[in-house]
C-alpha cells in the first residue's frame, strides 16, 4: 500500500509487456495492473462527493497513462457464436436465418456480465444487441438474471425507461450462463457508487422522473413467485443482510452501530409498496447529455417502497444540484413524498447494505473466489462505505 508497492508493480508490468503472448491474452493483464498501480500511487479520498470525484478522474488519468505504456488489443471472451445464433433463432418468433457477426464483452461486474453483439440475417431483431450475463464463477450476491425476467417484463409493457427485453436463457446450456438478450441502449454511466457525476440539474430532473414512472409500474401479481412483498421485504432483506454480516465474523463498531440504529428505527422501513429498483444510481444508468437513456441491473428489484430508492439517490442528488431539487421533480412528475424520518432511515439502510457487500467482496477477494485482480478496488469501495456509515450516525443520532 505504497509508492514502493507502485514502484514493483510497474516492474511488473513491463515484464508482463514483453512476454511473447497473444495480445488477447496480456492486453487484460496489463489494463489490471495499470489500475493497481493507480491505487497505489494515488492518496485515497476521504469520502465528500468533491473529493471522490477528484480522485476518481486522477486514478483514470493515470491508470490510462500506464495502459498506454505498451500496445493493447480489445478483449472479448471466447463464446460459441454458432451455438448463440442457433438458440435467437429458436427463441425469438419470426427469426430463422440470424448469423452473429461479432461479440464483444464491454463490462464485467461481479454477478453479471454485458456482452454486445452484432447481427446478420435479423428479420425481427435489431442488428445490435445486449446480453446481460450471470457470472457464476464471481456471483457472492447469489442474483440471477433468472429472478430479473419477470419484473423486466412487467417493466417494458408499463413504459419504464429500460432497453426492450427480448428473450431469457435461462439454462446456461448455450453460453455457459444464464442470459438476457436486450435491445442496444445508447449512452454511457456518467457516474459509479461513490463517485456521482458532476453539477446537471437537468438530468437530475429527468432521473426523478424515470424513478417515478418506476414506481407507478403496477405490483399486483408479482411475478417473482415466493418473494416477499411490501413491509414483509424489509424483514426479510435485514435479516439477510445482517445474516451475512454475521457470518464474516468480523469486529467494527461503525458496523455493529448501524444494524442496532436501524432495527431500532424499523418502524421508518413501512410504507407503501411499489416497485423498488433497489440500486438506482448513475452506475446502473446509460446517459446521454441531460436525459437518462435507460435504466439497468434490475436484479435486486423488488416490491418495497419508494422511500428506499428515493433515498439511495441522496449522495448523487447533492452533488448534481441538491435532494430537494431531486425530490421537487420526482414529486412533481407522480411520485410519492416519503416523510423525512423514513428518507434518513433509507438513507443509512442503504449505505449498510453497501457496506455490507462491500465486506463480502473483500473477504472473497482475500480467498481467491474472484477470476479479476481488479477488485482490489473492493477494498476502496469498503472504505468508503464505512466513511459515509461514519458520518450519517453522527447526523442521524439516536
Amino acid at each position: 500500500m505504497s509508492r514502493a508497492t507502485a514502484s514493483q508493480l510497474r516492474l511488473v508490468r513491463d515484464a508482463v509487456g514483453r512476454m511473447n503472448v497473444d495480445a488477447a491474452e496480456r492486453d487484460p493483464v496489463m489494463g489490471l495492473l495499470a489500475e493497481l498501480i493507480a491505487v497505489e500511487t494515488l492518496d485515497l479520498p476521504r469520502a465528500s462527493a468533491t473529493e471522490e470525484l477528484a480522485y476518481q478522474q486522477a486514478f483514470e488519468a493515470m491508470a490510462l497513462d500506464e495502459r498506454q505504456s505498451t500496445p493493447r488489443a480489445a478483449t472479448a471472451d471466447t463464446l460459441d457464436l454458432e451455438a448463440l445464433a442457433a438458440y435467437l433463432n429458436e427463441a425469438v418468433a419470426g427469426e430463422g436465418a440470424i448469423h452473429v457477426r461479432a461479440a464483444n464483452t464491454v463490462s464485467r461486474g461481479m454477478s453479471k456480465k454485458t456482452v454486445l453483439i452484432s447481427l446478420e440475417g435479423a428479420r425481427t431483431l435489431p442488428a445490435e444487441l445486449a446480453l446481460r450475463v450471470d457470472r457464476t464463477a464471481n456471483n457472492y450476491l447469489g442474483t440471477t438474471v433468472v429472478d430479473e425476467w419477470g419484473p423486466l417484463r412487467r417493466l417494458w409493457d408499463h413504459g419504464a425507461r429500460i432497453p426492450q427485453p427480448f428473450a431469457l436463457e435461462a439454462g446456461g446450456g448455450v453460453i455457459g450462463d444464464p442470459f438476457i438478450v436486450f435491445a442496444r441502449a445508447s449512452g454511457a454511466p456518467v457516474g459509479s457508487i461513490y463517485v456521482p457525476p458532476g453539477r446537471n440539474t437537468a438530468l437530475l430532473a429527468d432521473t426523478a422522473g424515470c424513478m417515478a414512472r418506476v414506481h407507478t409500474v403496477p405490483v399486483d401479481d408479482w411475478p417473482r413467485a415466493g418473494q416477499p412483498v411490501g413491509d414483509a421485504f424489509f424483514d426479510a432483506q435485514f435479516a439477510e443482510y445482517l445474516a451475512d454480516w454475521q457470518a464474516l465474523g468480523e469486529r467494527n463498531a461503525i458496523m455493529e452501530a448501524c444494524f442496532d440504529w436501524i432495527d431500532r428505527h424499523r418502524q421508518q422501513a413501512y410504507g407503501p409498496p411499489a416497485f423498488t429498483h433497489d440500486d438506482f444510481n448513475y452506475n446502473n444508468m446509460l446517459v446521454e447529455g441531460d436525459r437518462v437513456s435507460a435504466v439497468l441491473d434490475w436484479e435486486f428489484a423488488h416490491v418495497g417502497t419508494p422511500a428506499a430508492d428515493v433515498a439511495y439517490i441522496w449522495y448523487a442528488a447533492e452533488n448534481m444540484g441538491s435532494f430537494a431539487d431531486f425530490l421537487r421533480a420526482y414529486v412533481d412528475a407522480g411520485g410519492w413524498q416519503p416523510p423525512q424520518a423514513q428518507l434518513d432511515f433509507y438513507l443509512l439502510w442503504g449505505q449498510l447494505r453497501l457496506g455490507v457487500m462491500g465486506h463480502k467482496a473483500v473477504r472473497n477477494l482475500e480467498e481467491g473466489h474472484f477470476d479479476d485482480v481488479r477488485y482490489a478496488l473492493s477494498r476502496w469501495h469498503r472504505r468508503q462505505a464505512l466513511f459515509r456509515l461514519s458520518d450519517l450516525l453522527d447526523r442521524l443520532g439516536n
